[in-house]
């Protein structure tokens, strides 16, 4: 008796232990990921933003810009990983030129007179006409998304021998970046762009002396450090580069190259994939597009996530899972939901039904595959909620509620099918066609008419847009 009280008390230190472990790990992640402390005003006008996003974002499920507004809403509420998840899954269910589209007026802010002014250089083929106008449009618009790629232009352009394929294009670019810095000395975009030039030309003692100039007036420009955690990169002083750029980075959230750098550093240098996260999900919110070495950051991302994920939720116990649920990452709530598959206790079942309504598609798709299991043991219990799930006012959750009664109950569920392919709503008509009758019910009679009848009658230009991308197998 003695040993079992002994046993049974070193079990329940050690869970003590563990649930300490979690929590404090959890406070430090998430710490990482917290925004710049805020006025109350701010942290209002975000939840605002984020409600409305939110609102469109259901309204509009087919729209890219919908999902791209939610994406940065997110972002700006301090939520990056919920962010990167509603992002990826646009990504997937949008064609790249409706996405790119999207993601440049909402994520970026592009558009407005600096597009106007962008338009000019449409069809340019001699490097040196392109000069003055990027100069137009860094020195009107620097913090455009448009001024900032100019930048990167006559940075790349500046950097090119003076007598090599450019032509005297090199010293054009690297005359307008020395007039846009001594107009604007203050500016770090601008700052940086003709140091980063400066040091690709082979020029870092100059490249050093514009920086330590920058710094003797302003010691917080964040320009200048960047162009110092250049050069320690190129001396090979990583520690140094990273206090350089994390220095920038902090002061200049647009600064990608000090982004991408201290990625590297984090994950390639010191085996650190979770520290170089932040960083990773930056550059992805900017360029979901962007590779290291040819690697995809996106993949990246989802690694380190999957196995944090995995390893901060491995041993929660099933009663601890509803404050999961609630957690502000969608990686961890997406985890959850699986921890709940696997233990397939039917307490959950109404948490998990609010889940079809996340805004992260990977939790929504986790909280329908654990109703499933569940409903693999308490069928009953799964299908007294059949009826609400279904004529739910939330389309989300119509649409996932059909997916789980169609994989639990086959043809039984066609009345309800049938029933989607005709909803006011044209997402969930369109996803129960490519979601449901498509992946269930392709080769059934019954399923080809519907099929046929569907397409007759659907008009909304966003539903035919989805079902051309996702045609039938």
């Amino acid at each position: 008796m003695k040993e079992s009280r002994k046993t049974n008390a070193l079990i329940a230190v050690a869970l003590l232990m563990i649930a300490a472990a979690f929590a404090a790990y959890s406070i430090i992640m998430m710490s990482w990921f917290q925004p710049p402390r805020r006025s109350s005003r701010a942290d209002a006008a975000a939840a605002e933003r984020l409600d409305a996003a939110r609102k469109e974002f259901r309204a509009r499920l087919l729209s890219p810009r919908a999902h791209l507004r939610l994406s940065d809403a997110l972002w700006k509420a301090g939520r990056p990983i919920d962010a990167f998840y509603v992002m990826h899954a646009a990504r997937q269910l949008f064609s790249a030129d409706a996405f790119r589209s999207a993601h440049d007026e909402a994520v970026l802010g592009a558009g407005g007179p600096a597009a106007e002014m962008s338009r000019r250089l449409e069809g340019l083929r001699d490097a040196s006409r392109t000069v003055p106008l990027h100069a137009d449009i860094a020195r009107e618009h620097p913090d455009a998304p448009e001024g900032r790629r100019s930048l990167d232009a006559l940075s790349r352009l500046a950097a090119g021998a003076e007598n090599a394929g450019g032509g005297e294009s090199p010293g054009l670019a690297l005359a307008a970046l020395e007039e846009l810095h001594r107009g604007d000395p203050g500016h770090p975009g601008k700052l940086a762009a003709l140091g980063m030039a400066l040091i690709a030309r082979g020029e870092p003692d100059l490249a050093h002396a514009v920086a330590s100039e920058a710094l003797a007036r302003r010691p917080n420009q964040a320009g200048a450090a960047q162009i110092m955690g250049a050069l320690a990169l190129q001396r090979k002083d990583p520690d140094g580069a990273a206090r350089w750029l994390a220095s920038s980075w902090d002061r200049n959230p647009d600064d990608l190259y000090s982004a991408a750098k201290l990625a590297q550093i984090h994950d390639k240098r010191r085996a650190d994939a979770e520290g170089a996260l932040p960083f990773y999900l930056a550059l992805y919110r900017q360029n979901p597009d962007f590779s290291d070495d040819g690697n995809p950051i996106e993949r990246r991302i989802r690694e380190t996530l999957d196995a944090r994920r995995e390893s901060l939720l491995k041993r929660a116990p099933v009663e601890g899972l509803g404050a999961r649920f609630a957690l502000d990452d969608a990686s961890l709530r997406a985890e959850a939901c699986l921890r709940a598959a696997a233990f397939q206790d039917p307490r959950w079942i109404d948490r998990l039904g609010e889940l079809l309504d996340d805004d992260a598609e990977i939790v929504r798709r986790n909280a329908d595959f654990a109703l499933f299991e569940i409903g693999k043991k308490e069928a009953d219990a799964l299908r007294s909620r059949r009826d609400a799930w279904l004529g739910s006012d939330k389309p989300l959750v119509r649409i996932r509620a059909l997916n789980l009664f169609a994989d639990l109950d086959g043809k039984n569920a066609l009345p309800a099918l049938a029933g989607a392919l005709r909803d006011p709503n044209p997402a969930v008509r369109a996803f129960a066609k490519v979601m449901v009758l498509d992946h269930y019910f392709a080769g059934l009679p019954e399923a080809a008419k519907l099929r046929a009848r569907y397409l007759a009658e659907e008009r909304d230009p966003e539903a035919l847009s989805l079902l051309a991308r996702f045609p039938a197998k």
